[in-house]
């Protein structure tokens, strides 16, 4: 039993080193990751105190005109159409932000891809969270829309933060696969904005899920933006809990994208440098 002591005690010493090990470098990536996200944030806003109203008018001038327009001038059918409308637009905005910065990430950061040694596979993910923090504005969209229809909101909505953070998920998926193509093959940077957008039409963006004729809704589910757009409409519009798929489909997609595009980026990130130089 005494001889076995100072094993243990030597066991446990090498266990809290490399805990704490562990614990510093996650630190480090942290404060690297808060550092990236910062410079974006600087860079779209600005330092002056105009960059709060700044961030409150984007979302209107990307999407608010044409709710406005929906809302109050063209009659279109349908419950609370402009809110329906707002609950496709306004989570695929962060989608496709997302692709648009993560197309062009890495170049935006080449000074420090050439001069210093990081992890690179933070760079899609800070600007996810720099899109993130500007959607926040555009949540202020769907308040306003439900305000305008006299939409009150139910307990169904404690199920926003999950239908954020599944739109979060989804955004950081495609951002790697759009940083890699941005970096490989430039001139495709209008055809992948483009092929997005696309998608936003083959979901049930302009239209709800229920409104769209019953054999075309099975091939629109294939679309992870269509849970989402969903599951947004079941939380305000609809007032009940989101149907398990909304979440889970989306959830399910990024994962598997994450799973197949980190390894490949993590392994190609040694050669950002040669790529941004050349």
């Amino acid at each position: 039993m005494t001889t076995s002591y100072p094993a243990a005690v030597t066991e446990a010493m090498l266990e809290a080193d490399q805990a704490f090990r562990t614990t510093r470098h996650e630190a480090r990536r942290v404060d690297l990751l808060v550092a990236l996200s910062s410079s974006d944030l600087r860079a779209r806003y600005g330092r002056g105190s105009w960059k709060s109203l700044k961030w409150l008018l984007d979302p209107f001038f990307a999407t608010g005109v044409y709710l406005i327009l929906v809302t109050f001038v063209i009659n279109r059918p349908g419950e609370a159409p402009g809110l329906s409308i707002a609950c496709a637009t306004v989570p695929f905005q962060l989608v496709i932000a997302s692709v648009v910065n993560g197309l062009g990430s890495v170049q935006a950061r080449h000074s420090i891809v050439l001069n210093t040694r990081f992890d690179r596979t933070l760079i899609p993910l800070s600007g996810v969270i720099t899109e993130t923090i500007a959607f926040g504005s555009a949540l202020l969209l769907l308040a306003a829309m439900m305000a305008v229809y006299g939409i009150a909101p139910t307990l169904a909505i404690l199920w926003l933060p999950v239908a954020i953070g599944v739109t979060v998920l989804l955004s950081v998926s495609v951002a790697y696969p759009a940083s890699l193509v941005g970096l490989w093959y430039g001139d495709l940077r209008t055809f992948v904005v483009s092929a997005v957008r696309t998608l936003f039409f083959v979901a049930p963006g302009l239209v709800a899920l229920d409104q769209v004729p019953a054999g075309a809704q099975g091939w629109l589910k294939l679309n992870p933006l269509t849970g989402i757009f969903e599951a947004y409409r079941s939380v305000l519009l609809y007032g009940h809990r989101p149907a398990a798929w909304q979440l889970l489909y989306p959830m399910v997609f990024a994962v598997g994208l994450l799973g197949l595009v980190v390894p490949l980026y993590r392994r190609e990130q040694r050669q950002f440098a040669k790529l941004v130089e050349g």
